[in-house]
This record gives structure tokens, sequence and C-alpha cells, in this order.
């Protein structure tokens, strides 16, 4: 949430009442988030995490369920290496994958039997536009967001008879950070 669409979501959904816990690698530009959500009302908990490091992430979900139980979870981390045809690296190949489905699944898992458990709940899933057709020099990227756009839609009637409502959302272009150098 220390950016991009998740920056953005947060202070969407800020407001008096609206409990917000949020996540993201870059303390400084989190805390700026959680400032202009406190700013509108709402009581906002942060902690910077490696969306990798999937027993971190799920101990502070879990913290968090167990005083403010999670009614909407949005699992948003992305990465690209961009467009315009440069290539991927090995090594970016990896990290996309690795952030955009690892990333992914270690934000949900934590969260479904504790849904499961009170019979509600909903998971939003960010894909992207670019997980519906292979484009050239952003493969990885597309495929990491067809990778969880898929899981996301299989966990959906998997989860329909708990209570659980599972949103997977496919966004076009988004003028971001993350999109700046494109």
């Amino acid at each position: 949430a220390s950016s991009g669409i998740g920056a953005a979501l947060a202070e969407e959904y800020a407001g008096p009442g609206v409990f917000l816990a949020l996540t993201g690698r870059n303390e400084e530009r989190l805390e700026a988030v959680a400032a202009a959500c406190r700013g509108q009302g709402a009581e906002v908990a942060i902690k910077a995490l490696d969306i990798l490091d999937g027993e971190a992430l799920a101990g502070w979900i879990g913290e968090i369920d167990a005083k403010h139980p999670i009614d909407l979870l949005v699992a948003n981390a992305g990465i690209s290496s961009g467009t315009a045809r440069s290539g991927e690296t090995t090594e970016k190949v990896r990290e996309i994958f690795a952030i955009n489905v690892d990333g992914v699944l270690n934000t949900v898992l934590p969260v479904i039997a504790p849904m499961q458990s009170r019979g509600t709940g909903q998971i939003a899933i960010m894909s992207s536009i670019a997980g519906f057709r292979g484009l050239p020099g952003t493969s990885a990227y597309g495929a990491s967001k067809a990778a969880v756009k898929s899981w996301g839609e299989g966990l959906r009637g998997q989860l329909w008879a708990d209570g659980i409502w599972v949103s997977v959302i496919c966004p076009g272009y988004v003028v971001s950070t993350m999109t700046g150098a494109n």
C-alpha cells in the first residue's frame, strides 16, 4: 500500500470508523499513505514487510485479524520490468514471478481459514489486463498476472459455499511509479 494502486485504494477506503492494515516494502512511503488515511479519519496500522517473507506476513495478518477481524483483504503487490521490448533477464523473470505470484499467495492464504470460520469475508486479487494475453517485453509480468487471475477465479468457486467472496481485478494501464519508465 506504499504506492500506486495500493496507496490509491487505501486513501479511497479511508474514513471515520474504518480500520486499515497497510503493508509495503518502503516504510517512509507507507507512513505517508497512513498519515493521509488518518487525516481522513481512519484508524491505521502499518508494517513494512517483504511480501516474500510468508512467515512474517502470515504472523502479522494473524495479529491484525485477532484484533480487527479482516472483512476485506486486497492482495495487490506487484512489479514489472517495463515495456518497449527491453527484455527480461533471468533474475528479473524470477523476481516478477516471486512477487506477483508468491506475494499474492503469501497474502491470501493466511486469511482464508479465519474467514471460513466466520463464514464471511471478501478477498480481492489484483491481476491485470496483461494477464489475458502475452505481450512482447513483459512476458513474465503477463504470465504472473494470468496465474493469479486463474487462481483467483478458481478460488472464487472454492470459497463461495463458505460465505467468502473472491474478486479478481484486471485493470488496464495505470499511471504509477511502476509504469513511470514506460
